[in-house]
């Protein structure tokens, strides 16, 4: 299952029930249901991922508080989602920005330079424009999911995110021009 599917996995009405009684069990198998999607998408928001483990901890910690006050189980994966948004935002307001971390390498390759470029390029996004490019591209949210989300309108989501990629074309283009005189200048 893909990070974005992850989200849409409902919740029967008895998980729902469980959880909102604290039942450990359930809240274990609901957690480990949801906790790749949310990492993922704390670490894209935050941009830290000490700081996307806290967001997705407190989000969880918050969401089995508040899980009673839920009555429809195929929205949990959207209300999920909301929390670790607020929860990521949060942590990026109170910690400041952080020295940026790379994502943690999955293989025994090198990674691939324009994934680096990629990454670096993220990072250097001020956390709303990183919020609203990651929700839209990456999670497939809608501009108007997205300023409810931000409480926000419409236009700013569509604002936020015409400008954001133009920044990002810019800064992979500064960057591949780089790499492109580095190599010319090596031959």
């Amino acid at each position: 299952m893909s990070n974005n599917n992850a989200f849409n996995q409902p919740l029967d009405a008895l998980c729902l029930k469980r959880l909102a009684k604290q039942c450990r069990r359930t809240q274990e198998q609901v957690y480990r249901l949801f906790v790749d999607a949310a990492w993922t998408l704390a670490v894209r928001l935050t941009g830290c991922e000490a700081g996307a483990w806290d967001a997705v901890q407190e989000g969880f910690v918050r969401a089995f508080r508040q899980a009673g006050q839920l009555r429809d189980g195929s929205a949990f994966g959207f209300w999920l989602r909301r929390i670790i948004v607020n929860q990521a935002m949060d942590v990026h307001r109170t910690r400041g920005r952080e020295s940026q971390e790379m994502p943690p390498d999955t293989g025994s390759n090198p990674p691939d330079p324009a994934w680096l470029d990629l990454e670096t390029a993220l990072a250097g996004l001020a956390a709303p424009d990183r919020m609203v490019l990651w929700l839209h591209d990456a999670e497939g949210m809608t501009h108007e999911e997205i300023a409810a989300l931000a409480d926000k309108t419409v236009s700013w989501s569509k604002t936020r995110l015409s400008r954001t990629r133009a920044r990002l074309r810019e800064a992979l283009n500064r960057e591949s021009n780089s790499s492109l005189r580095k190599v010319c200048n090596e031959q």
